[in-house]
């Protein structure tokens, strides 16, 4: 099969025709913020005094793609292709990493589409973490998971008197939402929340890369939902 990339709910080649020649896949340039101080070497970094973590500016991506058919179909495909994405937001799959998307604008960069050489540009401009395809509350895909860096979700327990969970994550730090059959408390880092009969998304607990552990306690069914990212 031939590799490409799915704008939306279509598919470069499966659909237009497109064969992916390049592609390039920018990284987000990092919100920085800094103050001279008189008196004091060097500058004061203020990047981290708002949050726990570092935010971005959107990141870029652009592919560039041949027609298979060449110069002939390519007015009806530049057509095909503009009506269905130029400037609009989408979700961006890769074939070749299939565990994320990106969420963004695509557009068709005219100065790199040429008729005479059958090649079509779409740059995106998308949010600066590509963001997992499964996410922890939603049934799983195996033909999207990844053997090398996937993670596996807890996305439902039954609770008892009380449960400890890993709510594993990746780079991007986010809040969950737990969803209860009953009310009952969640306690992560010493602090405890209620959580009434329903959804509750809780702001307070941001799950950072890696291991975390809550604590259930109460009786009923806890489905968890949050969607890791990654650079």
């Amino acid at each position: 099969m031939i590799q490409g990339v799915t704008f939306g709910i279509k598919h470069s080649y499966k659909d237009f025709g497109l064969i992916l020649s390049s592609k390039e896949i920018g990284l987000p340039t990092p919100k920085t913020e800094s103050v001279s101080v008189i008196g004091r070497n060097g500058d004061l970094d203020l990047t981290d005094a708002l949050g726990d973590d570092v935010k971005f500016e959107n990141r870029k991506l652009s592919f560039t793609f041949s027609l298979l058919n060449g110069a002939r179909d390519w007015t009806a495909t530049l057509s095909n292709l503009s009506n269905y994405l130029h400037g609009k937001k989408m979700r961006i799959v890769m074939d070749t990493d299939k565990t994320f998307y990106y969420w963004g604008r695509c557009t068709i960069n005219k100065f790199k589409t040429d008729r005479t050489l059958a090649i079509i540009t779409v740059d995106c401009d998308v949010e600066p973490y590509k963001i997992e395809t499964n996410s922890a509350s939603e049934p799983w895909l195996w033909d999207v998971f990844s053997f090398v860096n996937g993670i596996i979700h807890v996305n439902e327990v039954k609770v008892s008197g009380s449960k400890k969970v890993n709510l594993i994550n990746r780079v991007k730090i986010v809040s969950p939402t737990f969803t209860c059959s009953t009310a009952m408390k969640v306690t992560h880092e010493g602090n405890t929340y209620s959580l009434p009969a329903g959804e509750t998304t809780v702001y307070d607990i941001r799950l950072q890369e890696g291991d975390n552990y809550v604590t259930f306690t109460g009786n009923g069914t806890v489905k968890i939902s949050y969607r890791g990212g990654s650079l």
